[in-house]
């Protein structure tokens, strides 16, 4: 039998696998570390709200945007900001860091909204 300190643990190690994994569909999270977004493709479905969890683990600010959901927004060293959207049309958007040489460096990547 399980005692409750070890489902807890599992339980932690669960959120923290699936944050490692971008999250679930609905709720996914895009963290930025080192002068990179540790998720680089984000899944969703189209037709169906998202909260975009985003989180700056760095400690210097970095900015998060989508132009085709009209996201712009900086983030201070070790923020967090969602974002609620609701894709219509599938297809591929680019997210990117809007911080002056960011983008350049390799902050970018793709939300891919499925039918």
């Amino acid at each position: 039998m399980m005692t409750r300190k070890t489902r807890l643990a599992l339980v932690g190690i669960l959120a923290l696998l699936l944050a490692a994994c971008g999250g679930s569909s609905s709720n996914p999270t895009v963290s930025m570390k080192d002068m990179r977004f540790r998720q680089t493709e984000v899944h969703v479905k189209a037709g169906q709200p998202v909260t975009l969890r985003v989180v700056n683990q760095d400690g210097y600010a970095h900015a998060f945007d989508i132009d085709a959901f009209d996201i712009h927004t900086p983030l201070a060293a070790n923020e967090v900001r969602e974002f609620t959207i609701t894709p219509q049309q599938p297809g591929r958007y680019d997210f990117y860091c809007g911080t002056p040489g960011h983008q350049m460096a390799g902050m970018v990547g793709v939300l891919i909204v499925e039918p």
